[in-house]
């Protein structure tokens, strides 16, 4: 949409534009017909009653082609070229499929009228509704219908429409957050009583309704599983170990038994072993000693933002003995304490934190296509630390075992180095140039979020100048009290959201700049007689698209630059 929209402002800007959206906008009698894009959106919101159905939704509108298609006697029509759907997705953000394959058919001109039911089912974000109902569509050429609020963007009374329009899209848009914030608070109370607010319930539970609060309850089968976990680490037993004999067993690890409902695999199904780290995770989980530990996360949409976020560990739900536990508290402060000892004696095996995996998005297993992970060995001798990837899949035991497979994390780094050098001076390509494109990377980067910004600038300018002109509505009595408050709250909590995201994306420009003078450096160092400086994780994402480790040795790497070919390099 932002494409869009900034497509829009610069045309604006320059006084030209499309001739085809600009006779479409001011001679629409020329238009003899209209194709047709039916929009229909069913909301996640579960209150949205049946009569908001898809089928009913489309019926309406068909209806009222029919109508018009009647009504009119000049020789203009509608023709529905075709109907465009997304169910369950919210109102309250524009990246839904549906809608976008009506964009695209409206882009390539397929389509010139979309129709909906009504404006909440276009969308129910207020600035983002009137973005495109205001100027993108307008600019594009494209008649707008919205049949149960009365709305033509082609109507002769359009102007008088467009306060009632921007009044119902407000109205949409505090529904949604207003949705969002009741939902929160029934969830938190919730919580609170020791209901149990998540989706699907952890292992060795399920969930059973109680006064119409969810509520977990032990699940038999499961749970002995749960137990016999907890045992095995109490009596001696490695979460390596435990995933073996699990395995023996063929017991389907967790996001199978999610998936098919039952413990032991059974037929053809494909037998998996179980993560010796989710076997972690499991056991150090309080809810097995009844304690519920919720609302880690949280919405940001009644905030005016997207998704969800972490909350301080203050404002979590902590409820104890909210359920049946599964084991006793002694056994799971026991199995804490062996766990917190093993993590600190393993940690020996894994770099420190101040050392840069620099190969860890691009490093690949060549035999079965697995992550390499990086690893640390501490010499007994003079304590110095070498670094090295392995691939974890040689240790399996199921059908996605891998031979063993290992290399050192300086071998590939020479390597790597000296492939830039030898394929730069193949194909002729000097530093220079290289400094040059990963400049102009960079500075395309950062003119995208440039121009966020100077969107979100220009947005908080037109909800100040809109803010005055409702202010006077507001004074003459022709807008409620209700509904300026509605406004009011929705330009400050959007000035709020605009505020937080100009600083997000201030911060991603400086981080652009530092990380391409880092590159920069290396690059220009790459042809001198001083050889090479180290190498970074942002250099090598930015040249390396993925190197592949074989078990003999070899290496083969694609890069990210050259002459359009892929280019490989074998040791």
């Amino acid at each position: 949409m932002a494409r869009t929209a900034r497509r829009y402002e610069a045309v604006q800007s320059m006084n030209t534009g499309n001739i085809w959206s600009r006779e479409m906008v001011e001679h629409p009698e020329k238009t003899e017909s209209y194709c047709v894009g039916i929009y229909s959106r069913l909301s996640v919101d579960h209150n949205d009653r049946k009569a908001e159905s898809i089928e009913n939704q489309i019926e309406i509108i068909r209806q009222y082609i029919a109508e018009e298609n009647n009504r009119i006697k000049n020789g203009r029509k509608l023709t529905v070229h075709d109907i465009y759907i997304d169910r369950g997705i919210s109102g309250t953000s524009f990246q839904r499929e549906g809608f976008d394959r009506l964009m695209d058919d409206v882009r390539n001109r397929v389509v010139d009228c979309i129709i909906v039911k009504d404006l909440s089912r276009f969308g129910r974000d207020y600035v983002e509704t009137g973005n495109y109902i205001e100027k993108i569509l307008p600019f594009l050429g494209v008649r707008f219908i919205a049949v149960a609020d009365g709305f033509d963007s082609m109507a002769e009374d359009v102007a008088e429409r467009k306060l009632t329009m921007n009044l119902k899209n407000l109205v949409n848009d505090m529904y949604a957050k207003d949705i969002s914030k009741r939902v929160t608070t029934a969830r938190k109370l919730a919580a609170e009583s020791g209901g149990y607010i998540g989706s699907t319930p952890p292992y060795g539970y399920q969930t059973r309704k109680t006064d119409g609060v969810r509520r977990l309850v032990v699940h038999e089968e499961s749970a002995a599983v749960v137990r016999f976990l907890y045992d095995g680490i109490a009596k001696g037993m490695t979460p390596g170990q435990l995933s073996s004999v699990l395995y023996e067993r063929k017991i389907h690890r967790i996001s199978d038994y999610n998936r098919c409902g039952h413990v032991f695999c059974r037929g053809n199904e494909i037998l998996h072993q179980w993560n010796p780290e989710v076997i972690r995770g499991l056991l150090s989980n309080s809810v097995y000693m009844g304690k519920l530990v919720q609302r880690k996360r949280q919405s940001l949409l009644k905030e005016g933002g997207e998704g969800t976020c972490e909350t301080d560990r203050e404002h979590w739900i902590i409820v104890e003995n909210s359920h049946e536990p599964v084991v006793s508290q002694e056994l799971f402060d026991q199995v804490k304490q062996i766990l917190t000892r093993k993590k600190k004696e393993d940690t020996g095996n894994r770099p420190p934190e101040n050392h840069e995996n620099i190969f860890r998005n691009v490093l690949y297993c060549g035999k079965c296509g697995g992550k390499m992970h990086a690893v640390s060995h501490k010499n007994k001798t003079n304590g110095e630390r070498s670094y090295s990837y392995e691939c974890r899949r040689a240790y399996y035991i199921d059908g996605r075992k891998c031979e063993k497979n290992h290399i050192r994390e300086e071998t590939v780094e020479s390597y790597v180095a000296e492939r830039i050098k030898g394929i730069l001076k193949e194909q002729k390509v000097t530093s220079k140039k290289l400094v040059s494109l990963n400049r102009k990377e960079c500075e395309k980067a950062v003119a995208v979020y440039r121009e966020e910004i100077a969107q979100l600038l220009q947005e908080h300018q037109r909800l100040a100048a809109k803010a005055g002109e409702m202010y006077r509505q507001y004074k003459e009595g022709r807008i409620t009290d209700l509904e300026y408050a509605a406004f009011r709250d929705n330009r400050t909590e959007h000035d709020s959201f605009c505020e937080k995201r100009i600083k997000e994306l201030k911060r991603k420009i400086r981080k652009s700049e530092i990380q391409m003078e880092e590159e920069n450096k290396f690059l220009r160092s790459l042809q001198s007689a001083r050889g090479y400086k180290k190498l970074n994780v942002y250099l090598v994402d930015s040249l390396i698209e993925r190197i592949d480790v074989f078990p003999e040795g070899r290496l083969e790497i694609r890069f990210l630059f050259g002459k359009g070919d892929s280019c490989y390099g074998k040791e």
